[in-house]
Protein backbone atom coordinates (compact mmCIF):
# COMPACT_ATOMS: atom_id res chain seq x y z
CA UNK A 1 0.00 0.00 0.00
CA UNK A 2 0.86 3.67 0.23
CA UNK A 3 2.86 3.12 3.43
CA UNK A 4 5.37 0.95 1.55
CA UNK A 5 5.77 3.61 -1.15
CA UNK A 6 6.31 6.30 1.48
CA UNK A 7 8.92 4.13 3.24
CA UNK A 8 10.74 3.61 -0.08
CA UNK A 9 10.71 7.32 -0.87
CA UNK A 10 12.12 8.25 2.54
CA UNK A 11 14.75 5.48 2.22
CA UNK A 12 15.82 6.99 -1.09
CA UNK A 13 15.95 10.46 0.44
CA UNK A 14 18.10 9.03 3.20
CA UNK A 15 20.48 7.54 0.64
CA UNK A 16 20.74 10.81 -1.28
CA UNK A 17 21.24 12.74 1.94
CA UNK A 18 24.03 10.44 3.08
CA UNK A 19 25.76 9.36 -0.13
CA UNK A 20 25.32 11.97 -2.83
CA UNK A 21 24.69 15.20 -0.96
CA UNK A 22 25.86 17.85 -3.40
CA UNK A 23 23.15 17.56 -6.08
CA UNK A 24 20.60 16.96 -3.32
CA UNK A 25 21.41 20.08 -1.24
CA UNK A 26 19.14 22.56 -3.07
CA UNK A 27 16.14 20.29 -2.43
CA UNK A 28 17.02 19.31 1.12
CA UNK A 29 14.92 21.93 2.97
CA UNK A 30 11.77 21.00 1.01
CA UNK A 31 12.33 17.26 1.46
CA UNK A 32 13.06 17.75 5.16
CA UNK A 33 9.76 19.60 5.55
CA UNK A 34 7.92 16.87 3.64
CA UNK A 35 9.40 14.09 5.78
CA UNK A 36 8.73 16.12 8.94
CA UNK A 37 5.07 16.62 7.93
CA UNK A 38 4.75 12.96 7.00
CA UNK A 39 6.12 11.97 10.40
CA UNK A 40 3.50 14.18 12.07
CA UNK A 41 0.74 12.10 10.43
CA UNK A 42 2.15 8.73 11.48
CA UNK A 43 0.06 6.95 14.08
CA UNK A 44 1.47 4.82 16.92
CA UNK A 45 0.07 1.68 15.23
CA UNK A 46 2.59 -0.98 14.27
CA UNK A 47 1.67 -0.69 10.60
CA UNK A 48 3.44 2.69 10.63
CA UNK A 49 6.58 1.53 12.45
CA UNK A 50 8.71 1.23 9.30
CA UNK A 51 7.70 4.70 8.11
CA UNK A 52 8.28 6.22 11.55
CA UNK A 53 11.71 4.64 12.01
CA UNK A 54 13.02 5.54 8.55
CA UNK A 55 11.69 9.11 8.87
CA UNK A 56 13.28 9.53 12.29
CA UNK A 57 16.54 8.13 10.89
CA UNK A 58 16.41 10.66 8.04
CA UNK A 59 16.02 13.54 10.50
CA UNK A 60 18.78 12.09 12.72
CA UNK A 61 21.22 11.90 9.85
CA UNK A 62 20.55 15.54 8.97
CA UNK A 63 20.69 16.84 12.53
CA UNK A 64 23.93 14.95 13.06
CA UNK A 65 25.74 16.89 10.32
CA UNK A 66 27.14 20.33 10.96
CA UNK A 67 26.36 21.42 7.40
CA UNK A 68 22.62 21.00 8.02
CA UNK A 69 22.61 22.74 11.40
CA UNK A 70 20.69 25.76 10.09
CA UNK A 71 17.68 23.59 9.25
CA UNK A 72 17.13 22.83 12.95
CA UNK A 73 18.90 25.46 15.03
CA UNK A 74 15.93 27.47 16.29
CA UNK A 75 14.86 26.67 19.83
CA UNK A 76 11.25 26.47 18.66
CA UNK A 77 12.25 23.81 16.14
CA UNK A 78 14.09 21.81 18.78
CA UNK A 79 11.13 22.08 21.16
CA UNK A 80 8.80 20.90 18.41
CA UNK A 81 11.06 17.92 17.72
CA UNK A 82 10.87 17.06 21.41
CA UNK A 83 7.13 17.52 21.75
CA UNK A 84 5.99 16.01 18.46
CA UNK A 85 8.63 13.39 17.66
CA UNK A 86 10.79 12.41 20.62
CA UNK A 87 8.22 12.18 23.43
CA UNK A 88 5.50 10.38 21.40
CA UNK A 89 7.98 7.87 19.97
CA UNK A 90 9.65 7.16 23.32
CA UNK A 91 6.30 6.57 25.02
CA UNK A 92 5.69 2.88 25.51
CA UNK A 93 2.75 1.68 23.44
CA UNK A 94 0.17 -0.96 24.26
CA UNK A 95 1.81 -3.37 21.81
CA UNK A 96 5.12 -2.84 23.62
CA UNK A 97 3.49 -3.60 26.95
CA UNK A 98 2.04 -6.80 25.48
CA UNK A 99 5.47 -7.81 24.15
CA UNK A 100 6.92 -7.19 27.61
CA UNK A 101 4.23 -9.31 29.27
CA UNK A 102 4.71 -12.13 26.74
CA UNK A 103 8.52 -12.28 26.95
CA UNK A 104 10.21 -9.76 29.27
CA UNK A 105 13.74 -10.91 28.47
CA UNK A 106 13.23 -10.56 24.71
CA UNK A 107 11.59 -7.16 25.15
CA UNK A 108 14.49 -5.86 27.22
CA UNK A 109 17.00 -7.29 24.77
CA UNK A 110 15.32 -5.61 21.79
CA UNK A 111 14.42 -2.37 23.57
CA UNK A 112 17.37 -1.59 25.80
CA UNK A 113 20.33 -3.58 24.56
CA UNK A 114 21.80 -3.65 21.11
CA UNK A 115 19.92 -5.89 18.77
CA UNK A 116 19.37 -6.08 15.05
CA UNK A 117 15.78 -4.88 15.17
CA UNK A 118 14.78 -1.31 14.55
CA UNK A 119 12.31 0.22 16.94
CA UNK A 120 10.80 3.66 17.25
CA UNK A 121 12.35 4.06 20.66
CA UNK A 122 15.86 3.18 19.44
CA UNK A 123 15.65 5.51 16.45
CA UNK A 124 14.29 8.25 18.66
CA UNK A 125 17.17 7.84 21.11
CA UNK A 126 19.57 8.15 18.18
CA UNK A 127 17.78 11.34 17.13
CA UNK A 128 18.18 12.67 20.67
CA UNK A 129 21.91 11.81 20.65
CA UNK A 130 22.34 13.65 17.33
CA UNK A 131 20.58 16.67 18.82
CA UNK A 132 22.89 16.52 21.84
CA UNK A 133 25.97 16.53 19.61
CA UNK A 134 24.81 19.53 17.55
CA UNK A 135 22.80 21.51 20.10
CA UNK A 136 24.09 20.35 23.45
CA UNK A 137 23.03 23.32 25.59
CA UNK A 138 19.56 23.74 24.05
CA UNK A 139 18.85 20.00 24.03
CA UNK A 140 19.97 19.59 27.63
CA UNK A 141 17.72 22.44 28.75
CA UNK A 142 14.67 21.14 26.89
CA UNK A 143 15.33 17.56 27.98
CA UNK A 144 15.69 18.58 31.64
CA UNK A 145 12.39 20.43 31.49
CA UNK A 146 10.61 17.36 30.10
CA UNK A 147 12.25 14.99 32.57
CA UNK A 148 11.26 17.20 35.53
CA UNK A 149 7.71 17.58 34.23
CA UNK A 150 7.29 13.84 33.67
CA UNK A 151 8.77 12.85 37.00
CA UNK A 152 6.46 15.41 38.62
CA UNK A 153 3.46 13.81 36.89
CA UNK A 154 4.58 10.40 38.09
CA UNK A 155 5.13 11.66 41.65
CA UNK A 156 1.60 13.14 41.69
CA UNK A 157 0.01 9.99 40.27
CA UNK A 158 1.88 6.68 40.50
CA UNK A 159 -0.41 5.15 37.86
CA UNK A 160 1.35 7.34 35.27
CA UNK A 161 4.41 5.09 35.21
CA UNK A 162 4.71 5.65 31.45
CA UNK A 163 5.87 9.20 32.21
CA UNK A 164 8.67 7.85 34.38
CA UNK A 165 9.61 5.39 31.63
CA UNK A 166 9.88 8.18 29.07
CA UNK A 167 11.92 10.31 31.51
CA UNK A 168 14.33 7.41 31.98
CA UNK A 169 14.65 6.90 28.22
CA UNK A 170 15.34 10.60 27.75
CA UNK A 171 18.35 10.19 30.02
CA UNK A 172 19.73 7.00 28.40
Amino acid sequence: PIDNVQVSVVQNLNLYGNKDEEPFLPYLPQFTTLVWNLLMTVTPHTKHDALATISIRFLSSLIGKMMHRKLFEGEGTLREIFGRIIIPNLTIREIDQERFEDDPAEFILSDMESSDTESRRKCTQELLRAMCRQFEQETTTICSEHVNQMLGQFAADKSKWEMKDVAIHLML
